[in-house]
């Protein structure tokens, strides 16, 4: 049955789009729960990363189920894209494991989260124009400033799929993986991530995201105001204290 799937492990949450039949396309109650999944995730004290994948090999996810698009279904849920823009707006770091086709809303899922990290038999598809619809969701604001301008207008003006290779060449997947492998290789990156001080990662990627939207100075003015913050909180003294001590620290969170 079409369904979000979450499994925790260690201080990572693994949620799964599972609707393989359909390309682990979003139908049903999917989006609206793949919401509650990553409010849960970034309100549970005990999870430092997110990763996403899609069930199988073949897909990540190949967006909405266009029968509920031209049904009427898809608008009635006045979700919008919201559930596949969330992963911007968590304090916690959102991998995506990208283990197949990421079409349509699930490039905007992609193009979300933090880093990416593909299978060799991944492709990345904006169909929009071919289906008489305007790439949303950050593909005309966001996408262009993560590979070349150039290449994400072709991406988005020809409506044809990049292939995983080219979008590791252009920078906008963080690490490429065999077929099968997108996940493990995903969570090698997020239990490096999750050793690290959580208040200081998610100060980096609020202030990265900061800069994005407001320029340099606002992220340097960030910089020397949060840096002043962190360096006194819990995490800043149980890192310098265990590498004096030449231990592996033990951070809390918090400040």
């Amino acid at each position: 049955m079409p369904e979000i799937t979450a499994q925790t492990e260690g201080a990572i949450r693994i949620l799964t789009i599972s609707n393989e039949p359909k390309r682990n396309a979003f139908e049903g109650t999917m989006a609206a729960d793949f919401l509650g999944h990553l409010n849960d995730a970034d309100g549970d004290g005990a999870v430092r990363v997110v990763v996403v994948t899609g069930a199988g090999d073949i897909a990540f996810s190949s967006g909405h189920d266009l029968n509920e698009i031209a049904s009427g279904a898809h608008a009635a849920t006045n979700l919008g894209e919201a559930p596949f823009l969330r992963p911007r707006d968590m304090t916690k770091p959102v991998i995506a494991a990208v283990n197949g086709h990421c079409y349509a809303a699930a490039l905007i899922l992609a193009l979300s989260c933090d880093l990416r990290v593909a299978s060799v038999n991944a492709t990345f598809g904006s169909p929009g124009a071919r289906l008489g619809m305007l790439p949303e969701g950050g593909q005309i604001g966001r996408l262009p400033r993560l590979m070349s301008s150039a290449r994400a207008l072709e991406l988005m003006l020809t409506a044809n799929p990049l292939p995983a290779d080219e979008a590791y060449r252009t920078g906008f997947v963080n690490r490429l993986a065999g077929q099968g492998e997108a996940l493990q290789e995903a969570l090698v990156l997020a239990r490096a991530i999750a050793k690290n001080a959580p208040s200081v990662v998610a100060a980096i990627k609020a202030g990265v995201i900061l800069g994005e939207r407001e320029g340099v100075d606002a992220a340097g003015a960030y910089e020397a105001t949060v840096a002043r913050r962190l360096e006194k909180a819990a995490d800043a003294r149980e890192g310098v204290s265990a590498f004096l001590e030449k231990r592996a620290p033990v951070f809390r969170g918090g400040e």
